[in-house]
């Protein structure tokens, strides 16, 4: 963490901004991993069609 957030940030502001910034990275990671699935099941249903 940062030093300047250890020193004037309490614990519980610490523990807040380290589970948003835990959160926000899942949900990209997901939405990287929703997307891909997604392209790979349409170029799948594409060629099925064809």
């Amino acid at each position: 963490m940062l030093p300047w957030a250890r020193t004037n940030l309490n614990p519980t502001a610490q523990a807040l901004i380290i589970s948003t910034v835990a959160g926000a990275a899942y949900f990209m990671v997901a939405d990287k991993t929703i997307l891909a699935t997604a392209r790979k099941n349409s170029f799948k249903q594409h060629s099925n069609n064809a």
